[in-house]
Formats: C-alpha cells, sequence, structure tokens
C-alpha cells in the first residue's frame, strides 16, 4: 500500500504530537514541517524526519505530499486549509475546525470542491476511556443516560503566548471545552439549549465556564476553566447517571500538562456491586490512534466516519452559542442548520 507522506504546518505543542504520532504509524512518513520559526522546525524534523523550513506555500504546492496537517493557531486553520485543500492535499486540523461558522463552512465546501477529505483532530473520540463509555452506553447495559457531568480544567498554557489573546484562542470555550463539546455530541446527539455562567480573567476572555446542555432526554454539566493557578494539575472527567448504574472516568495529570504522568481510573457502578468496579479499556495512544485511522482512510480512499466535518461544525456551532449564552446571560436555542 502506498506510503503517505505528510506535511506538517506548525512546530508548536500539537505540531510536535501530531508528526511523533506520524513517525509511528506504519505507512505514513513525515516529508516535510514548516514553521515561522526555522530553529523549531529543525528541532522537530530532527527528531521525526522531513524537511525544515518556514516556507508554508513550499509545503502545501509539494507535489510529492498527500496530506497536510495543521496546527496553527486557531483562526489560520480556514485559509491555510483551504490552501491545501485547493493545492489537492487530504486535511487533517487540529480541532476546532474554524473560528466561526462562516469559516467552517468554507474548509467543508473547500474538500467537497477538491474531492479530498478532511478531519478535525477531536481526540476524545479516540480516547480509550471515553471509547469505553460510548461502548457501554450503545450496549444499553445500564439503560438510559439520564445526566452527565463533565470537566475539564487547567492553568493557562505557557508555551505559546497567543492562548492569553482570546481573539485567537477563543478562549476556553472555543479552545478547551470544544473538547467535552463533542464528546457529549458523539454521546448524546445534538443538544437542543445551552444556559452557560463563568468568569473573565485579565485577558478578557471567558476562561472559567460552567455550560448546562440540553439533550433529548439527558442534560450535561460541564465545566471548563484556563484560570487555575500555575502547577494546577491537568484534571479532567466524565460522569454518566443512568437508569441502572454510573459510568465514571477520572484523570488527573502529574503536572499542568495533559501528557505529564496522567493517572486514569474509569469505572462502572451497577446496583449488585456496590463497590464497581474497572471497566477495560484499549490500550494506545489516543494521539496515534487519530492519526493511524485517518492515514488508513488516506490509503484506502474511505472518507472519515468516526469524526466527519459535520460533527466538528455542530461542535464550533454548541461553542459559539456558549459563548453566545455567557454574553448574554440567556440559553441560546441550537438552531438546526444554523
Amino acid at each position: 500500500m502506498k506510503t503517505v507522506r505528510v506535511g506538517i504546518i506548525g512546530a508548536g505543542l500539537m505540531g510536535k504530537i501530531h508528526a511523533r504520532a506520524y513517525a509511528r504509524t506504519p505507512g505514513a512518513q513525515v516529508a516535510a514541517i514548516a514553521d515561522r520559526h526555522l530553529d523549531r522546525a529543525q528541532a522537530l524534523a530532527g527528531e521525526v524526519g522531513g524537511q525544515a523550513g518556514t516556507d508554508i506555500e513550499a509545503v502545501l504546492h509539494d507535489p510529492s505530499i498527500d496530506l497536510v496537517d495543521v496546527a496553527l493557531p486557531t483562526p489560520e486553520h480556514a485559509p491555510v486549509g483551504i490552501a491545501a485543500l485547493d493545492a489537492g492535499k487530504h486535511l487533517v486540523v487540529e480541532k476546532p475546525l474554524a473560528a466561526t461558522l462562516s469559516d467552517a463552512d468554507a474548509l467543508i465546501a473547500a474538500a467537497r470542491r477538491a474531492g479530498k477529505f478532511l478531519m478535525v483532530a477531536q481526540v476524545l473520540r479516540f480516547w480509550p476511556e471515553y471509547m469505553a463509555i460510548q461502548a457501554a452506553l450503545q450496549s444499553g447495559r445500564l439503560g438510559r443516560p439520564l445526566f452527565a457531568t463533565s470537566q475539564r480544567v487547567a492553568s493557562m498554557p505557557d508555551y505559546a503566548i497567543w492562548f492569553r489573546n482570546p481573539q485567537i484562542s477563543g478562549g476556553a470555550v472555543l479552545d478547551l471545552q470544544i473538547h467535552e463539546i463533542d464528546l457529549l455530541n458523539w454521546l448524546f446527539g445534538k443538544p437542543r439549549r445551552v444556559a452557560a455562567r463563568g468568569r473573565r480573567d485579565e485577558t478578557g476572555g471567558w476562561n472559567h465556564v460552567g455550560a448546562l446542555f440540553d439533550y433529548a432526554g439527558v442534560s450535561a454539566f460541564v465545566e471548563t476553566s484556563f484560570m487555575m493557578p500555575a502547577g494546577y494539575p491537568f484534571t479532567a472527567g466524565l460522569r454518566v447517571l443512568c437508569e441502572r448504574g454510573v459510568l465514571e472516568y477520572q484523570f488527573r495529570a502529574g503536572g499542568s500538562g495533559v501528557l505529564d504522568a496522567p493517572a486514569a481510573s474509569l469505572r462502572i457502578y451497577e446496583p449488585a456491586d456496590a463497590g464497581g468496579q474497572c471497566l477495560p479499556v484499549e490500550s494506545g495512544d489516543a494521539f496515534e490512534r487519530e492519526i493511524a485511522y485517518f492515514v488508513a482512510c488516506v490509503q484506502c480512499a474511505t472518507a472519515p466516519a468516526i469524526i466527519t466535518p459535520a460533527d466538528a461544525r455542530l461542535a464550533v456551532q454548541v461553542a459559539l452559542a456558549t459563548r453566545q449564552s455567557l454574553e448574554t446571560g440567556e440559553s441560546v436555542s441550537i438552531l438546526a442548520g444554523a
């Protein structure tokens, strides 16, 4: 099967994570890395291979490259992603799909026009514990889900200055809570309404947020924060109350970053087993599973189904509705097709 040659655009944290995942994926080869800072591109290329440079256009128009992975600040996803698609490349975009629905629609239209695959790196759909929760809910073992509580809290990232500019990052809702939004959509469908409250920090962004989402038959509350003090361990989790029991996932990193020696547990609680039991999960790294999946899609000429462009657009739509609720203090309807 043909080796998929990959161009990485952006050698920051997520560019590094994705590049390392491609380097570990059979059938993929990192061919080029472009970053505004040549030293960063060179350092990453020294680790995973490929030509390093600062010229994004050169990567986009290299005829030997099959797939482009865009790991840039959110407002650059649409222009760079569209350019990649127009150049005939398959495309991975780091979450979120885009900063606005019009940009999201433009990206989706470009993929359709080019006849190329587009996948957004909503990695929780490939996270072993969340995959196990999804499978358990689908099995009906615990009956209907009734209420979910989710959390993703951390200190402000210090590895890129643009996180402190809410006009670029979108604040905690568009950059961090987008994970929980997509996860809940995956588990429960499309929410009908959202009501959110939060606090702004010194950046002016909504960086501590509590949001209540109403799905058909299920309500879900999410707490998201970039306002934890420096050194606070990255913490996430999900608890789903069902008719006949509870699923609970707890994740706490050993430091402020999600990859800092985390400790995690996934348990299922049923009436006949009051102490609960561990729920088995597949082994493997979620980022590597995500990248390997898309590479296989490209090799087999099969459109990605685990996370579709429409799924990624819905996550942006719901995140923007959440921010509207924060701004107005009112609950906001999630309109079909909006």
